[in-house]
């Protein structure tokens, strides 16, 4: 198994190549991982390392939370999905191991991150040139989604796609055409001529005419399509067999089990064809694939979207020489055009039925598609593909623009692993506890809304980076939490005994807004629809009492609001009270604000930068400049007030700061430095400002011991935080409110994937 740390998988130093020797990294999933990219980033490494004597390629293997993997000799390196700080150090690694190239495997879901931003990490790390293969290349990408392949073909020096419509996609949607952009086809094996019939007799169908469809099972594969089809057909072809070969993927099965092979079972048994249905279900070699392909009389591809730039399964298909019907998704229409296969329209039974129809009943166009097919996809062969790949790697290896570079100094290394331990430990079945004695946690201490909200908010956001039966049972509880503390007029009761008894308690602000910015976090972020629908229909009881509210719940309030909008952005009535509450919280800074005293209170208490940061989220949304005005002047005043030679020192629990009075320092909190954290973030979101980002590293860094006393609060052997700088010594307890706002800190420091990779190159100004 490879080294999770990039050491020589035999404990020794790298070795160094030879002069005549070409080393190239190729970086991807790989088996025995069982997805579509790992078999080819195995097949191209194999295809690039036979296409000259010279070349000695090796792998860096992509692994997923909770997977192990024996994986082979050629695999050195192993980079773990979710762990940021993996892909600087893997970088490192390639440098110092002297390859000269690197091929990255490029497909949404495989590397960490939003839409796989910490790939950037690992490009930008780079001594050597780089090669990104596209293996998905969206019409519509997100804006996020967008910038990163901008940000991949600018650390890259060449970008290769497989498909003539993945050219076109590439350059009308993310602006990335000319020289840079290569178009090199999906490898597929060579495969010796066979008997078709000995093959259909060793799977136990002799004499009968075989359909075929493989791949990963799941909804969108279309499967049900080619089912209801078959009734017509075997009413002329009764020895007709559809087999479907391949496994569900996984994702699919841990979402819903085997839900949809289970339904298309059921839709054979009633249209009385379940005898001429034969499921696979198993992840086949590629040896096995290509007896099943040379066995098929003819391969269906029924996919029921259009973007799809890339198939696989299309392409070794007509490179066994079986006739090809496909629904008319973009690689299917160039692949088949010129008489090479046939292609119906997408969920059309009847249309499907009628072409495969006419193939079977006439040999001969049976031959010749399979003929034609079979000649297109010479050049498709790996021993050519594995050629032109090392044709580009060696043209980039010279090409200067494309050559040695001095890595960008991200700093995803220093960032301390995502770790969950001291979460867990403080969460029952109830929820989260407040307190700990240390380690310890305080049973008798109970729970609050508030901790469960901020506790949701980091379990969201973990199960969004990497997703685990875990993480989505965290998520669960605290909604659950706060479920069981709502009242049925939409406020909550705060306090909850260890009994689940609830203390008696005043309204509370900061209660109530917490709540609802966990809830709209949910709506927003929540995989499962249970959570999401629950979340929202809370959230709805909830804002009945936001009338109420004072600038601090004001301000969280809008925090939910917004995330809610990013998940239902036509929603009228949250974007009314999103207006409605941004006025008042613009109107408490009118009202208390002077010159010399640019706030919404007379006194400077806690959380304080969450204000700014919930007039900067809302400016995101509605662009209106007074809230950005006043974001900026109150951000800056707090900058001010905090920051002192390049670190943070918060306003002290130990007396606050009122107007004309001295800011107390003992007693600093991390739900202070974590709305820094946050705060700062959002402001360079919405502004494009870079100092913003210098001073959010700045903020973080407090909890890793730059601040007043010198002394980390991060506890790195526990993943707990501590609670709080007092005037002397840190407190050693690490309680719920204090780890959750570290871990709520540290995930929006990976969040950090490259400068400008979002946002605007200049400042917003504060004048149109």
């Amino acid at each position: 198994m490879a080294n999770s740390f990039f050491t020589s998988t035999d404990g020794s130093e790298p070795v160094r190549n030879g002069p005549t020797e070409i080393r190239i990294a190729f970086v991807g999933t790989y088996p025995p991982r069982r997805c579509g990219i790992a078999t080819f980033t195995r097949d191209l490494e194999q295809a690039v390392g036979g296409a000259g004597e010279e070349v000695r390629p090796i792998a860096l293997a992509m692994t997923e939370p909770g997977g192990q993997y024996e994986y082979p000799e050629s695999v050195k390196y192993e980079i773990r999905q979710a762990v940021k700080g993996d892909y600087a150090r893997a970088a490192e690694f390639v440098n110092y191991s002297d390859a000269r190239l690197v091929s990255v495997q490029h497909e949404y879901g495989i590397f960490g991150g939003d839409d796989g931003a910490y790939i950037l990490d690992f490009l930008g790390a780079l001594r050597v040139p780089a090669m990104v293969t596209l293996h998905t290349v969206l019409k519509s990408p997100s804006p996020t989604q967008r910038a990163i392949v901008q940000q991949m073909a600018k650390q890259s020096g060449g970008m290769v796609v497989m498909s003539r419509v993945a050219s076109d996609l590439l350059q009308r949607s993310y602006g990335v055409a000319g020289s840079h952009v290569h178009t090199i086809p999906h490898g597929i094996p060579t495969m010796a001529p066979v008997n078709r019939r000995l093959l259909k007799a060793s799977f136990g169908i002799p004499g009968r005419r075989m359909l075929l469809t493989f791949g990963l099972l799941g909804p969108s594969k279309g499967v049900e399509t080619v089912i209801r089809a078959l009734p017509t057909l075997i009413k002329s072809f009764p020895d007709l067999v559809y087999f479907v070969v391949g496994a569900t993927h996984p994702v699919i099965v841990r979402q819903h089990g085997e839900a949809y092979r289970s339904g298309l079972e059921r839709e054979a048994e009633k249209l009385g064809v379940r005898d001429h249905l034969v499921f696979r279900d198993q992840f086949v070699t590629t040896e096995e694939l290509c007896k099943y392909l040379q066995s098929a009389d003819i391969f269906i591809s029924p996919y029921l979207n259009e973007a799809q730039v890339t198939s696989g399964a299309l392409s070794y298909a007509m490179g066994a020489g079986a006739a090809a019907v496909s629904t008319p998704y973009w690689h299917a229409q160039e692949l088949l055009a010129d008489g090479r296969g046939r292609l119906f329209p997408f969920g059309d039974s009847k249309a499907l039925a009628d072409t495969l129809q006419a193939l079977l009943e006439s040999p001969a166009e049976l031959e010749r598609v399979r003929a034609a097919a079979h000649e297109f996809t010479r050049p498709m062969l790996w021993t050519c593909v594995g050629q032109a790949h090392l044709a580009l790697g060696k043209k980039l290896m010279v090409d200067p623009e494309a050559g040695t570079r001095t890595p960008a100094l991200t700093g995803a290394s220093s960032l301390p692993e995502l770790r969950l331990d001291h979460l867990r430990r403080l969460t029952d079945d109830t929820g989260i506890l407040q307190h700990a004695t240390f380690s310890v946690p305080a049973r008798r201490s109970g729970y609050c809304v508030d901790d469960n909200a901020r506790a949701l908010l980091v379990a969201l956001e973990a199960d969004r980076l990497s997703s685990s039966p875990e993480t989505t049972r965290l998520v669960t509880t605290y909604l659950s939490y706060l479920q069981f503390s709502q009242t049925p007029e939409g406020d909550f009761d705060n306090l909850m005994r260890y009994d689940r008894s609830f203390e008696p308690s005043q309204k509370s602000d900061d209660c109530l807004g917490r709540a609802i910015w966990a809830l709209g976090a949910t709506v927003h972020l929540a995989v499962d629809e249970g959570h999401r629908l629950l979340s929202k229909e809370m959230m709805e009881r909830a804002q009945t009492q936001a009338k109420r509210l004072g600038p601090r719940g004001t301000a969280l309030t809008i925090l939910g609001v917004v995330s809610f909008l990013r998940a239902e952005p036509s929603h009228g009535a949250a974007r009314t009270l999103l207006r409605d509450l941004t006025e008042r919280l613009v109107a408490f800074y009118q009202n208390e604000a002077t010159e010399d005293w640019r706030w919404f209170e007379a006194t400077i208490t806690y959380d304080n930068a969450l204000l700014p940061l919930a007039l900067f989220q809302s400016y995101t949304v509605t662009g209106e400049r007074a809230s950005l005005r006043v974001a900026r002047e109150s951000l800056e005043f707090l900058e001010e007030l905090c920051f002192r030679e390049g670190h943070l020192t918060l306003v002290g629990n130990s007396g606050w700061h009122a107007r004309g009075g001295t800011k107390a320092c003992a007693d600093e909190q991390a739900t202070d430095a974590a709305a820094f954290v946050l705060a700062f973030r959002g402001a360079y979101l919405a502004t494009g400002d870079r100092h913003h980002l210098q001073r959010m590293r700045e903020s973080f860094a407090w909890f890793l011991g730059s601040n007043r006393l010198g002394v980390p609060l991060y506890d790195f052997a526990t993943a707990g935080c501590h609670d709080g700088l007092g005037q002397a010594e840190v407190n050693r307890n690490e309680g719920a409110e204090s780890t959750v706002s570290f871990l709520m800190s540290l995930l929006r420091m990976l969040d950090l994937v490259g400068e400008g990779l979002e946002h605007p190159e200049e400042p917003v100004p504060l004048s149109n």
